[in-house]
């Protein structure tokens, strides 16, 4: 008879960060997303000054052109009339299942081939080449944020980093825009 009981080692989380090499001091706080957000997320001052974050979900299985549903990392908080975008081309989200264990999935007609890895970023309105994000992405959070409660919510914010791009949760597009944050 065993007397020893075995538990499952968690899952780590993976590394986001490489180095980080400017941020503000005493960070700044972020409205309430009302989903858990990871660190190395994209965010930006809305029209009242208010820092918020921009949804990004990466893409986890390939997607033709002609795709009517793309399947994406859970946790990315995408919703039902969001608009994603790739590039400079931004579409609709009409609807969003989160029914299956490892992936959700998205109901968008994107227009162009996706490939496992590609991140889409939340854009401010659907356009077939003038796609711009939801907001002026500043910098990204450097801690993972558990949210449930409405309220702004304290940050770390990150300025300056060089960030994985497998694993960071910034489209390419955003890290461009702020040009402090490179992805390698």
């Amino acid at each position: 008879m065993s007397r020893t009981n075995f538990t499952d080692i968690p899952e780590n989380d993976p590394i986001r960060i490489e180095q980080v090499f400017a941020e503000r001091p005493a960070g700044v706080l972020v409205v309430d997303p009302h989903f858990d957000v990871f660190a190395t997320t994209a965010i930006g001052k809305d029209a009242n000054g208010k820092y918020n974050i921009i949804k990004c979900c990466r893409v986890v299985e390939n997607a033709a052109a002609d795709a009517t549903s793309v399947k994406v990392a859970k946790g990315s908080g995408i919703e039902k009339n969001d608009f994603l975008a790739i590039g400079k081309k931004a579409v609709k989200a009409t609807n969003v299942s989160t029914s299956n264990a490892s992936y959700d999935v998205v109901t968008i007609s994107m227009g162009v081939a996706l490939k496992a890895g590609d991140c889409l970023y939340q854009a401010a309105a659907a356009s077939a080449d003038a796609a711009e994000p939801i907001y002026t992405p500043e910098g990204v959070i450097g801690n993972d944020l558990k949210t449930g409660i409405s309220a702004e919510l304290p940050i770390r914010f990150i300025v300056g980093a060089v960030l994985r791009k497998e694993t960071a949760c910034i489209s390419p597009e955003c890290a461009a825009i702020i040009g402090t944050i490179k992805l390698v």
